[in-house]
Formats: structure tokens, sequence, C-alpha cells
């Protein structure tokens, strides 16, 4: 320990020679791991579906399964008319919900779930494997447009609320033996002919009106002694037990149908910011302009990146990202691109085809920048908008129609004592 360096560097020394205390852990509470419960969903056409935990032992993954059996893929992409874009699993879902005991219910639509899913993961290959789980494309097939897909297919989503889906940490559960109350997950489907797409030119198929297979599925941790629980420890009608959550995502905004034009900027005022620390803003485009003999617009999950991006708070300049370079800086504030491998489908013949495409998005930062390998054990202050306007500047890519999504993201910690549980921003 006698050079310059290790005089002048703060630290502590550590032994990376042998194994000690300091460079090596031990779990200090056994369980035993399952995924044995899950529930189908009630309305496997369309509605909402309730999923419910009760209060037992750890909670970690939550996963939403959609399939269709070979017959139904068969009768809707006959002839090729029918298709289905890569991660239609997500666009399959309205909406989605949580509430922990008695906390508070708290909501994400289908594209916000996809987009945190991609967010929280912390390599590229992770995101590409996420999107094409969340249903890989139906129809399209290269060089044969016409042609019917005759597999089953399943789209599997993961409900990334307490545990992230690119988790590279301790991945400590949800302690459900703190509650005294269930734990409840709801799940709203469209309607099929919503996120189906079928090229309009050919004779119409036959769409299925509901999911062969849609169920819930958890991965529980449960303690090989329920004696070490906390609450036999510690009186928890006195006590808080306080758990970081890897973010929290506010039910997004969107400015649907926006065509300003090539190189056009826009600016919209964002409001409805609740009490908390805004760790930064996510911000994606997503087609949204009809295409001729398409039932409805496609590609909506390929998402493409504003020209220019900028943001304020009470008129100062946070994050200005010009010429594109938004790629580059969320990049370099990150692990990966802030980006997807992604299809696009287009209309040929009476089918469709497909090429291959990047979806990207925008992360504007507040708080210093960390990488997903740590936002959930280490706090980075936020900006506190509390009452306050932020102003987004978005330059338009193309003369294309777009809808404009923005998602707030906040810290977030949960907290548990009496039985019951709250987040706290």
């Amino acid at each position: 320990m006698s050079s310059s360096q290790a005089l002048v560097r703060v630290g502590e020394p550590l032994d990376m020679y042998y194994t000690d205390h300091e460079n090596a852990k031990k779990q200090a509470i056994p369980v035993e791991y399952d995924t044995r419960y899950s529930q189908d969903f009630n309305n496997k056409t369309a509605g909402v579906s309730v999923f419910t935990l009760p209060p037992n032992q750890g909670v970690r993954h939550v996963l939403i399964v959609l399939g269709y059996s070979a017959a139904a893929i068969t009768a809707a992409t006959a002839g090729g008319v029918g298709a289905l874009e890569r991660g239609w699993g997500y666009k399959a879902l309205a909406q989605v919900s949580f509430r922990i005991g008695g906390s508070s219910q708290y909501f994400l639509t289908g594209a916000q779930l996809l987009a945190r899913n991609l967010r929280l993961c912390r390599t590229k290959e992770q995101r590409n494997s996420i999107l094409s789980l969340g249903g890989s494309q139906v129809g399209g097939i290269p060089g044969s447009p016409t042609t019917a897909t005759t597999t089953v297919q399943y789209a599997y989503i993961p409900v990334s609320i307490w545990a992230a889906p690119g988790e590279d940490e301790l991945g400590v559960p949800l302690p459900t033996d703190l509650l005294s109350q269930q734990v409840q997950i709801t799940a709203q489907l469209n309607t099929p002919s919503s996120f189906w797409l079928v090229n309009t030119t050919g004779t119409a198929p036959t769409l299925p009106t509901a999911f062969d297979t849609a169920y819930f599925q958890v991965e529980q941790l449960q303690m090989k002694d329920r004696g070490m629980a906390l609450a036999n420890r510690i009186n928890m009608n006195d006590h808080m037990y306080s758990m970081p959550l890897p973010t929290f995502d506010q039910q997004e905004v969107v400015f649907s149908a926006q065509s300003p034009g090539a190189g056009v900027q826009v600016p919209y005022t964002l409001t409805g910011f609740r009490a908390g620390e805004v760790k930064k803003i996510q911000v994606w485009l997503a087609p949204s302009g009809a295409v001729t003999s398409a039932s409805s617009p496609p590609n909506s999950l390929a998402w493409v990146l504003p020209s220019a991006v900028e943001i304020l708070y009470a008129g100062l300049k946070y994050g200005t990202y010009l010429n594109g370079s938004s790629a580059m800086w969320n990049l370099l504030d990150g692990t990966s691109p802030a980006a997807v491998d992604q299809s696009l489908l287009s209309i040929s013949e009476t089918g469709w085809a497909s090429t291959s495409a990047l979806s990207q998005w925008v992360e504007m930062p507040f708080a210093q920048p960390t990488g997903s390998d740590y936002e959930a054990d280490l706090l980075v202050h936020g900006k506190e908008i509390t009452n306050g306007i932020v102003n987004m500047n978005i330059t338009f890519p193309d003369a294309g129609t777009y809808d404009v999504h923005i998602v707030y993201v906040y810290n977030c910690t949960l907290g548990f004592s009496k039985g019951s549980a709250e987040l706290i921003f």
C-alpha cells in the first residue's frame, strides 16, 4: 500500500485474493422458489380480469400469458390477409393496474408497460427478447405475403412494478407477509379488431373473438422458516419497512394524431405532475397515420426517434437533444441504446410484407444518470415539480402522423406498516 495512488485515492481496502466478509455475501433467510400459482382471465374476449394474491410471503415477477391456437391463427391469416405486429401482446392490453394491500390503485396502458419493460432492461439483447416474447410477428412472411401462418402463438408480458425485467441485483421480493390485505393486479383487454391488422383488398378472414389462452402467473419465494418473518421480530404497528421500487411511471400523457411536417418544432405543455421527485421523462412517437387497404394504422409499436427534443422547467432548459443526438446521450447515460429491433408491416398484394427497423425512444433525465444497474439500490434525487409546468419542444422527423406518448418517471419507495402499504414519492 505504498504507491502514491493508494495514498491519494479515497476508499476502503478490499481483499481481491482471499474470500472474506467484505467481498462475499450469503443469504440470511433461506427460501423456496415456485411458480405454481396461476389464475385464468375472467374474460378472454375483452374487459377486465382481476388477479389477487393473498398475503403470504415473497412475490417477485408477475406474468401475463396470452395465446391463440393454431386453428385460430390459421383462420385469421388465411391468404396472408390478417397480421399481428411484433409485440402484439402489449397492443392486446388496454391497461393494467395494481394495488398493494390498502394502497391506492395505479394504472399503466399496454404501450406504457412495454416502454417501461424495455427501459428497465440492461442490454439491447434483453430488450429484443422482451419484445419478441411479447408476441412474435404473425403474417408478413418474407417472400410469401399471401401465405397463412399455421402455428400456435403466445405472448408473455411481465408486469414489472417491483421487479425489473432485466434485473441484475439481489432480487428482493415484495413481502406480502407484512400485509393483512391482498395484492391485486388487473388487466383490461382490447377487442381483437383493435389490434389485428387486415388487408382489406383480400377476402375477409375469420378473426378470433377471444384468446384461447389468457392467464396470470406469479413467481413466489417462500420462507423455509416462517419464524424469521420481520413481523415476528419487529412490531410493524410502530415501525415501517421501506422497499425501493425500480421507479414509478405515472399514467402516460398522449397527444394524438400529430402531423406538423418534417423538421417542424411543436411545443407541448406538460401538467398533472404528482408531488415527488421526477427522475426522468420518457418520450416516443408512435405512427398513427392511416394506410390505404389497412384496417387500422400498422406499426404503432415501431417508435420513431424525434429529430430534436428540448425540455424546460420554469423557463430554464434542462435536456437539449438536437439532430437526433438523444440516441447517443441515452447510450452514454445508460447501459444500452434506447432502442429495440422491430419489423415494419406493409401492404403487399392481398397480404403483408415485412422489413427490419429500429424502434427508438428518448429519455430526458432530471436526476444524475446511473444506468439500470443501480436504479433500485441507489437513490439519486430527481426534480421536484410539485404543481409545476414543464415545457417540451419536439421536432418531428418527417411528414408522418404520430401519437406523442409522454411518461413521467418518479423515484418511489413502497412503505409497509400496520398490515397495509402505500407508495411514497
